[in-house]
């Protein structure tokens, strides 16, 4: 199945790195400075750049989604909405990268790259990365195989426990606005999550360890 073969791609590459050798040596020998949105570019492309090399597969970093299938997703009380016919205050939605198929251009993989330390406000946005995957989740059919999402640390920093946030995928969530949005179909998608952890300094950090996590 395609769910598989991309699963069995990701998992090979987190563990040999060979596409990381290749086309990325400054996450895995030069180092990066950690300035801006360096990281964060670094991190999306490389990802991007792992679903272009699986057969009948490509790759786009940074893409915006909106919803071109007629499936409600979310209930306001006893009124249910079709989401992307619009409906007031839909949010924007664009994944670090999202694979499709080369044969009938479906959507494949949503995937997020987000930085984790042990502030409020960083684990705040690593909240909102994984609630807007599972929003354009939904704004794709959810027809969707697998989700992707990956967070990274400097090699000092403990991560606390995030199974509370990794849950939204199978609970959904409530929206400040009411909207509650559902978790995943596990018979049509699985998600895999993973730990990156930078070796180095602000200065130049190497991205050689990935840790699966589910």
């Amino acid at each position: 199945m395609v769910r598989e073969k991309l699963i069995q791609g990701i998992r090979e590459e987190m563990k040999t790195g060979e596409i990381r050798k290749k086309l990325f040596p400054m996450m895995t020998d030069f180092g990066i400075r950690d300035y801006s949105e360096t990281v964060h570019t670094m991190g999306l492309n490389y990802l991007t750049a792992i679903g272009r090399t699986i057969i009948d597969t490509t790759a786009i970093s940074e893409c915006p989604v909106y919803s071109y299938e007629k499936k409600s997703f979310v209930k306001h009380k006893a009124a249910e909405i079709n989401w992307g016919y619009s409906v007031k205050g839909e949010p924007t939605v664009r994944p670090d990268s999202i694979w499709y198929s080369t044969k009938d251009n479906q959507p494949l993989l949503l995937c997020e790259f987000e930085r984790y330390d042990n502030s409020r406000l960083k684990n705040k946005k690593l909240e909102e990365k994984i609630q807007n995957l599972l929003i354009a989740y939904h704004q794709l059919g959810g027809n969707v195989p697998l989700i992707l999402f990956v967070y990274w640390t400097y090699s000092k920093v403990t991560p606390g426990d995030i199974s509370n946030y990794i849950r939204i995928f199978d609970e959904g969530f409530t929206m400040g606005n009411g909207i509650r949005v559902y978790g995943i179909n596990g018979r049509k998608t699985e998600y895999l999550v993973y730990h990156c952890v930078a070796s180095g300094d602000k200065e130049n950090l190497t991205f050689n360890q990935w840790i699966k996590v589910r």
